[in-house]
């Protein structure tokens, strides 16, 4: 594993093989972010179940203001601050060990905002849905924030979920990536 561009272009992370972590397929991170292009650049970006950390870590190599990691492992949490332990990054970021729903709660009544929010749960879980039904409620989003989903090609995610409407969807062999905005309503 390592970061695809940017400032720390180059260089390796760690990875965990003593807990289940799948992390994003490289192939699928250097899509993602040719898609979010310069939007990283002076972003704040959420990365929720972070496990190696390596989605946030891209950003902030490609200039990301701010990111938050939240995973719920320690071990994740250990790579993590390993990782970054790595880079010549004067912030430290915040890494919240917690439930992702209960972090999003929180960062809602902290009135925190986000450009850009990164999830990737396990497959096999219900997750993805019960984030995204839960990132809809929230007031962490912006009107102009893109929330990327990563799951597995057999979970069919509705074109709407609370405020969420999908605005793009990209397959790149067993992983899908699906893109969802705010729906604006009136007045906004």
């Amino acid at each position: 594993m390592k970061i695809i561009g940017g400032e720390f272009g180059g260089r390796r992370l760690k990875a965990l093989k003593s807990i289940k972590m799948r992390p994003t397929p490289m192939r699928v991170k250097e899509a993602l972010f040719n898609i979010l292009g310069n939007r990283v650049d002076g972003s704040n970006f959420l990365d929720l179940y972070a496990g190696s950390g390596q989605m946030g870590i891209e950003a902030l190599s490609r200039g990301a203001k701010e990111v938050i990691f939240v995973d719920n492992h320690p071990s994740a949490i250990r790579l993590i601050r390993t990782n970054l332990g790595f880079l010549p990054y004067e912030k430290s970021p915040k890494i919240p060990r917690n439930n992702v729903l209960r972090v999003i709660s929180s960062l809602s009544k902290e009135k925190k905002r986000f450009d850009i929010i990164f999830l990737d749960p396990p497959y096999e879980s219900r997750l993805v849905k019960n984030t995204l039904q839960a990132l809809a409620k929230s007031d962490i989003l912006k009107i102009t924030t893109l929330v990327i989903a990563e799951h597995h090609k057999s979970l069919n995610l509705d074109k709407e979920i609370g405020s969420l409407g999908r605005v793009r969807q990209e397959r790149y062999g067993d992983t899908v990536l699906t893109f969802y905005q705010k729906v604006r309503t009136v007045g906004e």
